[in-house]
């Protein structure tokens, strides 16, 4: 069983930076219990420290900012298109021993992903790049309703109202 310290606290911290911890798709509690040799219930008395919360919730931090970027980053590679270089291998048996016969390398040209691209501007300057279409329009519009008047106060209203 770990013993609360320091050292366990920042391993701890490092741990989750990396895999995450319950939130953002990271790793389950019971998973990053198992790796620090720690019970749930054990998990829950330190969280209490507040050293040791705080420690976890800027962890958590940390790794959702890092996943974060990583998504902006696939997201604005996919926009604008990117190559990779792909690499088949085939083997033989040599001897009861796989041994590379062969490498293909295949370069590879990935296109720009449109909506990708609209996402991104739409998303990162907004006040330059908007997905929607303004309709603008002068003059009369009318209704079509029919307005009856019931008395003289209802007309004076109606007239001030057509002359603003």
């Amino acid at each position: 069983m770990a013993k609360f310290n320091e050292e366990i606290i920042q391993k701890c911290v490092d741990w989750i930076c990396e895999n995450g911890l319950i939130d953002y798709g990271g790793a389950k509690l019971i998973d990053f219990c198992n790796v620090m040799g720690i019970g749930k219930s054990t998990y829950y008395r330190w969280m209490e420290n507040e050293t040791f919360g705080t420690a976890i919730k800027k962890a958590k931090e940390d790794f959702k900012n890092g996943l974060e970027r990583n998504v902006v980053s696939s997201l604005a590679r996919s926009a604008i298109g990117y190559e990779y270089e792909e690499v088949r291998t085939e083997y033989q048996d040599v001897n009861g021993k796989p041994q590379i016969k062969r490498q293909i390398k295949t370069k590879k040209n990935v296109e720009p992903n449109v909506g990708a691209g609209i996402f991104l501007l739409t998303n990162l300057a907004p006040d330059r790049w908007k997905n929607k279409q303004n309709t603008e329009h002068s003059g009369e519009v009318s209704t079509g309703l029919t307005v009856v008047v019931k008395n003289q106060e209802e007309a004076d209203l109606i007239k001030q109202l057509k002359e603003h």
